[in-house]
């Protein structure tokens, strides 16, 4: 009888020692358990925004200078490859035949001005005589007709003097920008300025300052239009990756979006006055100053993708609770946020493959930082 008494006890005790070991689990079961996180807190703020675009460089303008007279080369005043300013003479072609025209048209000039003095007296004569009624209305009107025609011959031959001038300037070939002059089409002796031939003598690439040229994909020109500018800088990285001293400045947006590629034309100009930068050449433009005001920005490592779209975990109550957002443009390791979150709420940054909705969560540590 008392060995019965001692096995009912140890069976007694044996369950009560269970019972509390199935309660321990219970209570420590990962259901109840919070996870401990990292929190972002979501605050708008100014935010900078840069952009990087591959580029391509181009002259303000290349100049062809033309033989706009025919004539044998005499004179090239230049070196090929270097640099002329406007207005520098760079050949001469052989003038003689144009001097030999001027002069012509000047002596043509003095016969026509000699036939109008002629004329002019001829008519005041006419105007007395036909006041005085010594002269027919006929005589009159052909004293008159004399001294227009007279008057028109004047003009005329001022007209071809003029044209000859001009004729004889152009024997001599004047830069009509400043540049880098390129190689001469023409040697000394040869014959230029031939109607229908090819005119070009030398073609000068203006280089100072220079255009950089690129494409903004259309989602991010909509984006642009709506940051702040008034400090936007423009740099031009120079093919070894180093930055161009000299800051240029944003002088054209296309307003067509090229249909083929999604993108609109921009353009940048940029002062070259060592003549570092050559017309053709690739490599990249950095804006940057642009500012996106009272926006909200979160960490990337914070988003998450279903079928629905894109959410985060908010902190609500203790327990991670999803909220959804519509996504702006990323910047650096950040996203901006068109909607879905306030000012204030609390997103969790980690541990987000073991969180379901509803989880309770506690605090590692707390950031305000992107």
């Amino acid at each position: 009888m008392k060995h019965y008494s001692k096995l009912l006890l140890i069976l007694s005790c044996g369950l009560f020692f269970l019972s509390g070991c199935f309660e321990d689990k219970k209570q420590d079961s990962p259901q109840n358990m919070a996870i401990p996180v990292s929190i972002y807190k979501v605050q708008k703020q100014n935010i900078p925004i840069s952009f990087e675009y591959p580029t391509q460089l181009k002259s303000l303008q290349s100049v062809d200078i033309y033989a706009r007279v025919e004539g044998i080369l005499l004179e090239q005043n230049f070196t090929e490859g270097s640099f002329v300013e406007k207005g520098d003479k760079l050949f001469k072609i052989d003038p003689a035949k144009y001097e030999a025209n001027v002069n012509i048209a000047k002596a043509q000039l003095q016969s026509a001005q000699a036939n109008f003095k002629e004329a002019s007296r001829n008519w005041e004569r006419s105007k007395k005589l036909f006041g005085e009624k010594a002269l027919s209305p006929k005589e009159r009107d052909q004293a008159l007709s004399l001294y227009e025609s007279a008057s028109a011959g004047v003009e005329n031959a001022k007209a071809n003097l003029e044209n000859a001038l001009i004729d004889l300037g152009y024997t001599d070939v004047i830069a009509t920008a400043s540049g880098k002059i390129g190689i001469k089409k023409y040697d000394i002796g040869d014959l230029v300025g031939s109607a229908g031939g090819n005119n070009i003598l030398v073609t000068i690439t203006q280089l100072n300052p220079i255009h950089a040229e690129f494409s903004i994909p259309n989602n991010d020109y909509y984006f642009l239009r709506s940051l702040e500018q008034d400090n936007l800088i423009v740099q031009y990285i120079l093919p070894n990756g180093k930055i161009y001293e000299k800051e240029g400045k944003l002088d054209f947006i296309d307003s067509i979006i090229d249909a083929s590629t999604a993108t609109i034309k921009a353009r940048a100009i940029v002062e070259n006055t060592d003549n570092l930068l050559i017309p053709g050449e690739f490599s990249r433009i950095h804006l940057e100053g642009l500012v996106a005001k009272d926006s909200i920005a979160i960490p990337q490592v914070a988003l998450m993708q279903d079928s629905k779209g894109s959410y985060v975990y908010k902190i609500i109550d203790g327990k991670a609770t999803p909220a959804p957002v519509v996504l702006g443009n990323s910047v650096g390791n950040t996203f901006l946020i068109q909607s879905g979150l306030e000012e204030g709420d609390t997103i969790i940054t980690n541990q987000l493959i073991k969180i379901r909705p509803n989880t309770p969560v506690t605090l590692m540590n707390q950031s305000t930082n992107q």
